[in-house]
């Protein structure tokens, strides 16, 4: 009882120590030198700062910060600054870099991964929910219907090739599949925490943008020519199952050749489930039914994750209505 006691006035005395020494976003993020194009745009731009002054001890946040890189990067990809962009797009941008909870280096590390929400809502980009699974495993408190973010220790893959540990530590996976590296420093403001990144997110786009993004012509033009894609792209909490163009190459050009009805049902409803399977969440073993009423079966072999035949090679591709998932083949019924 006494231990409990003094375990329950440790805590206390550390928290108060975190909130009487903690200093507002700004003030934080300035004492960084390679953070100085992102202290600038918030200082020029104080209606991009106001997320940073809702501060709320109960329900705090990890701020992901774009460094100095970050800002030149998107300059030479685009020959664009980022902060002459359109005040919508920034204003999202920062609101997709707000993590629910307090996200520390320690976290970073977890093996399979973290999928975690952020404060980027709204059905242009997060036409979807959270489910059980999702808050159960987030903060406990805090909005946890945001769209996500995947992060994981940079010795961990999403596409299943090789990655390299270097001094980021971890990536994070955004809209599109794209990642960009997270250095965990674990800075503290007043309002939770911040981590460094070295790129910009990237904002979620629908199911068929993604797919074209990705290159999947064949499941591309599956979908137009049953008249699926606008359906595809405007249900939420949604996983696709995306057989890549050899995988239907393989299976016999069902894309082609295959009558409308047969490609509708046999393989695209096959292939789509009804809620988002992020694959931290995926357990060796587990079933789901497929929009085709069909199961699909979760199978987790030497790292690997198969959905009934068909091995995933590109994990976590985030759409604004659930995630895709990239298949080597055309996945058979059970």
């Amino acid at each position: 009882m006494k231990l409990s006691l003094k375990v329950c006035i440790l805590n206390f005395a550390s928290h108060f120590f975190l909130v009487t020494q903690a200093v507002s976003f700004i003030q934080a993020i300035s004492t960084y030198p390679q953070l100085s194009n992102f202290t600038s745009l918030l200082i020029s731009n104080p209606g991009l700062a106001e997320p940073f002054y809702s501060v709320s001890y109960s329900a705090p946040q990890t701020v992901l910060v774009p460094d100095d890189n970050a800002f030149l990067n998107f300059q030479e990809v685009t020959g664009q600054s980022f902060a002459d962009q359109p005040y919508n797009y920034l204003q999202n941008i920062i609101n997709y870099q707000l993590l629910n909870g307090n996200l520390t280096f320690q976290d970073i590390l977890h093996p399979a991964g973290l999928t975690i929400p952020t404060g980027l809502t709204g059905p242009t980009y997060n036409n979807r929910t959270a489910g059980s699974v999702l808050i159960s495993s987030s903060a406990l408190t805090g909005n946890h219907d945001g769209q996500v973010v995947f992060i994981a220790p940079n010795t961990t893959s999403t596409s299943f090739g090789p990655r390299q540990l270097g001094s980021a530590g971890a990536y994070v996976q955004s809209g599109l599949g794209h990642q960009v590296n997270l250095t965990a420093i674990d800075g503290i403001w007043d309002g939770g925490m911040f981590q460094i990144i070295d790129g910009f997110l990237t904002l979620p786009e629908i199911c068929t943008q993604t797919i074209r993004a990705w290159g999947l012509k064949s499941l591309d033009f599956s979908l137009n020519r049953t008249g699926l894609s606008s359906v595809l792209d405007h249900i939420n909490n949604v996983t696709c199952l995306g057989p890549n163009d050899q995988a239907f190459l393989q299976a016999g050009s069902p894309d082609i050749k295959d009558n409308v009805t047969e490609l509708a049902s046999e393989y695209l409803a096959l292939h789509t489930i009804p809620q988002p399977l992020y694959s931290n969440f995926l357990q060796d073993g587990q079933t789901f039914m497929s929009l085709s009423n069909d199961t699909i079966r979760v199978t987790i072999q030497d790292g690997s994750i198969y959905f009934n035949d068909a091995k995933a090679i590109q994990l976590n591709v985030l759409t604004n209505n659930g995630l895709m998932h990239v298949l080597d083949r055309v996945s058979l019924l059970l």
